[in-house]
């Protein structure tokens, strides 16, 4: 009966009522439960060595699935005939709910922990494995939340698990693995789109968006990983040993762009030798000579630099595209090779603040990746 009732409501002839419907309950609130430390602590204060501690971060797409498996649980309420094989996720609900376990928020994460550097020679590589593994989805709740007008949430659970990997960059070994199993919950409704802004003020765990994507689950990885490995550093001062960098090649940096453009190409030259620097970079100047030139360790080359205009006039920058390539400089071995495709989101942005986002956006790519 409830659901023949479901199907009346739902061919009615009063569209207006689903747009609003629509309007209101496309608000969603996520929540990632807390991660346990994997091992029992003794509660004593970490007491480590106040430094910096020097890492490159590396999230591992290559496991990355192209759909989760979904499971239903709990119908009562309809018939067994009527149930269906599975629910109705839209292929872009199911891509978001995987792009939960792979955002790059979790780079940022580290990014702004002054416990760490992020540097292009440290030796213990972070490898960041993702793996998400199914959804549940409670049919029962959809006619309540339906008949509530919505006032009672929809809810969604993803699980799945996520490892972090501590990699001996010069001995080539993995020296520790930290896996956590990851239990989150969104909340669909009207109520979400009344109370839910207000809930993240209290907890950064917990999210507000208008769609399946939340930053909530690589926060709560970050935050088990970072409290687990600082436990272990404080009690492991071997473990600690291993955090250095390595001596610093020099650079030389070169810019070639498809069409040529004087003024624009040396914005762009200034702009990446700044950014290299701040990364920890050592550029060396290279005047021609062969003095110059012997003390070059690696080359990067930014080859097939151009970018288009808004408009038919001289207005601001639309797009940058360009080539990223470090090489030996002298047995010509690749160690790192990027293709850059940059759009501001923004309408109206300066050409300077244009370029350095393009800039920005290498860094974040070698990052993700493990380059730098």
């Amino acid at each position: 009966m409830i659901y023949r009732n479901f199907q009346a409501v739902h061919d009615c002839k009063f569209p207006f009522v689903f747009i609003f419907l629509f309007t209101f309950s496309a608000c969603f609130m996520h929540y990632t439960m807390e991660i346990p430390p994997n091992q029992i602590q003794d509660g004593k204060e970490n007491n480590i060595v106040k430094k910096q501690l020097p890492i490159k971060l590396r999230i591992n797409r290559s496991n990355l699935p192209k759909s989760i498996t979904i499971n239903i649980i709990a119908e009562i309420l309809k018939p067994r005939r009527d149930r269906p094989t599975h629910p109705q996720i839209s292929y872009e609900s199911n891509e978001n709910y995987i792009e939960n376990y792979y955002s790059a928020e979790i780079l940022s994460k580290f990014k702004m922990d002054e416990r760490f550097i992020n540097h292009p020679e440290s030796n213990i590589l972070v490898e960041i494995n993702p793996l998400p593994e199914k959804i549940e989805f409670n049919n029962d709740f959809m006619l309540i939340s339906f008949y509530s007008l919505f006032m009672i949430p929809l809810k969604k659970s993803s699980y799945g698990n996520i490892t972090f990997k501590l990699i001996d960059l010069n001995q080539k070994e993995t020296i520790k693995v930290y896996t956590y199993q990851i239990d989150h919950t969104t909340f669909q409704g009207v109520s979400m789109f009344l109370f839910s802004p207000f809930i993240p003020l209290f907890s950064d765990y917990i999210d507000h968006s208008s769609n399946e994507r939340t930053f909530s689950i690589m926060r709560r990885a970050y935050e088990a990983f970072n409290r687990d490995m600082i436990y272990d550093l404080s009690r492991d001062p071997k473990l600690l040993e291993r955090f250095y960098i390595n001596d610093s090649p020099n650079y030389s940096l070169q810019v070639m762009m498809a069409n040529q453009e004087n003024e624009f190409q040396s914005l762009f030259h200034s702009s990446m030798e700044s950014a290299l620097i701040s990364k920890g970079f050592q550029i060396f100047e290279v005047d021609g000579s062969n003095s110059s030139k012997t003390k070059i360790d690696r080359m990067i080359s930014i080859e097939n630099l151009s970018y288009e205009r808004k408009g038919n006039g001289n207005q601001t920058i639309s797009d940058i595209k360009y080539d990223a390539i470090c090489m030996d400089s002298k047995s010509d071995k690749i160690f790192w090779k990027q293709t850059v495709t940059f759009k501001p989101n923004q309408k109206v942005l300066s050409d300077v603040d244009t370029i350095q986002n393009s800039v920005q956006e290498l860094f974040n790519l070698l990052s993700q990746n493990g380059d730098i």
